[in-house]
């Protein structure tokens, strides 16, 4: 089986981080109620905090991490991409470099899921979309709330999802 690799925005990691931790929890809090016990209440689904760490290889791999970093000092949100997950909105929280040699470079991260974009942040302005490097039909399915199979239902010109060419337009409704 062959994982996607992990990008965020529109960078794309040479290779996957060796470990990756997802942290997902419900918010629930206990009310102790006098004469009858405890009862719980769920206030829902907390943010997802994704950790991990991983190394960058070669010559270059100090290059390679200040692409990260700069990818980091951007701030903002963007879509994050994990081995085997849907894309989703989140914040570049932190980057540390661990150790370095002169080909070796071991760094870890965290993001933090931007659970604070509403509904109407998807709301669908255009009928077309450009694809831009990066890209994937998942990512743009995502990122405006329309289901794959509707995507290549519009787009009968696409002979295989998984290959967007840079520029082409795709139809969104």
């Amino acid at each position: 089986m062959k994982l996607n690799v992990m990008k965020f925005k529109n960078y794309i990691w040479p290779y996957n981080p060796a470990n990756i931790e997802i942290l997902i929890q419900r918010s629930i809090k206990e009310v102790i109620i006098p004469f009858r016990g405890n009862k719980f209440q769920d206030y829902g689904r907390e943010k997802r905090v994704i950790t991990g760490s991983g190394q960058f290889f070669g010559e270059n791999c100090i290059d390679q991490f200040d692409e990260l970093f700069f990818l980091f000092k951007q701030g903002g949100n963007g879509y994050l991409a994990l081995p085997g997950m849907a894309p989703f909105l989140a914040i570049f929280k932190r980057l540390e470099l661990i150790a370095s040699t002169t080909e070796v470079l071991n760094y870890s991260f965290e993001f933090w899921e931007d659970l604070a974009q509403t509904e109407s942040s998807s709301v669908l302005y255009e009928d077309y979309y450009t694809v831009l490097e990066g890209d994937t039909l998942w990512d743009i399915s995502v990122r405006f709330n329309i289901p794959v199979e509707t995507l290549l239902a519009l787009n009968t010109n696409i002979k295989n999802p998984n290959q967007l060419r840079v520029g082409e337009r795709l139809r969104l409704r």
